[in-house]
Formats: C-alpha cells, structure tokens, sequence
C-alpha cells in the first residue's frame, strides 16, 4: 500500500476514506477505519460498503444519514456531530 496520508470526504452520500490501514468494522450503522496511528469512527443509518480497495487503502460508503465522526489521533479525540 502507498505511504500517502490519510484523507476523508463526504458527497452526495458517498463517504470516502483514503489511507485506510484495516477496516476495524462496518455495520448498517457504524464503521471504524484504522489508519496510520488514527482510528476514524462513522456513524450513521444505511451505510453500505460499495468499494474496498485494501491495495490502495480505501473504502468508499453509500450513507442514507451520516450523523456524527469520531477521529482520534495519538490519544487525542475530535468529534463531529452533523444533523
């Protein structure tokens, strides 16, 4: 897998995340990514894996609601809520 940084976006209900290390899990209504020494953490309603490239280290979600992110970092936690 190529060493490049990890990223994050979501489009039209499509949640992509680049860098991805393992895929920790998914569910209809969570998803966790290990990524170099961060965890991301999706929740939401509907989430459906439609890509998983462990090549390239992404994994790309259908999403009918996403409603918050979890990102911790070397043992620092960042939330976001969206509604």
């Amino acid at each position: 897998m190529p060493s490049e940084k990890h990223s994050f976006s979501f489009d039209n209900n499509i949640f992509t995340v680049k860098g991805v290390k393992q895929v920790m899990e998914i569910s209809e209504k969570q998803a966790s990514f290990k990524l170099e020494n961060n965890t991301l953490t999706v929740k939401g309603s509907g989430l459906n894996v439609i890509k998983l490239d462990k090549e390239q280290g992404v994994v790309v979600l259908e999403v009918s609601s996403l409603t918050s992110l979890g990102y911790r970092q070397s043992g620092v936690s960042i939330k976001g809520l969206f509604r």
